[in-house]
């Protein structure tokens, strides 16, 4: 992805969500239809869950997938500054990090998550270092969500100072 350090607030949080669309993208691919996830989930787009029952049958471009995408990367970092304060202050690699967490599982899971205490009280490290507990859907270890969580992980750790 190339470097996505910024300053100011503003800048960083766009950057945390347009690299976390970016990070996401490949981890979830493509498929410009509704199709059921590895654990029945009905998946649309990259990745995308949100009213995928009433969209079944509808066809859509890679560029209306892409726009959603940052669309909802942008809600899913707004979730999580809800639930941790100065949220918009972490590093970019930290924000893209969390950002493709949530949108993978979540506002709730990561707001209820032990990375998310750990971040409210500043220890960013120990933050990055739960990501990895998070390789289950559906009772069963994915490989993918390993691969996912690896890198996730690499981003948080590269912003932790």
């Amino acid at each position: 992805m190339g470097a996505i350090r910024t300053t100011g607030t503003a800048a960083t949080v766009a950057a945390g969500i347009a690299a976390a669309a970016t990070m996401a993208a490949p981890q979830e691919g493509y498929r410009g239809y509704v199709y059921r996830d590895p654990v029945g989930v009905l998946t649309y787009c990259y990745g995308e869950t949100q009213n995928a029952k009433d969209l079944i049958g509808r066809k859509f471009s890679e560029e209306q997938c892409r726009a959603l995408l940052t669309k909802r990367m942008a809600h899913y970092e707004q979730g999580n500054a809800k639930c941790v304060a100065n949220y918009e202050q972490l590093d970019v690699y930290v924000q893209t990090a969390f950002n493709d967490f949530s949108y993978n599982l979540g506002n709730g899971t990561f707001c209820q998550s032990t990375a998310a205490k750990y971040l409210r009280v500043g220890n960013v490290k120990a933050a990055c270092q739960e990501i990895g507990k998070f390789v289950y859907a559906g009772g069963k270890v994915l490989k993918g969500l390993i691969k996912r969580r690896a890198l996730e992980q690499q981003y948080c750790l590269k912003g932790s100072h």
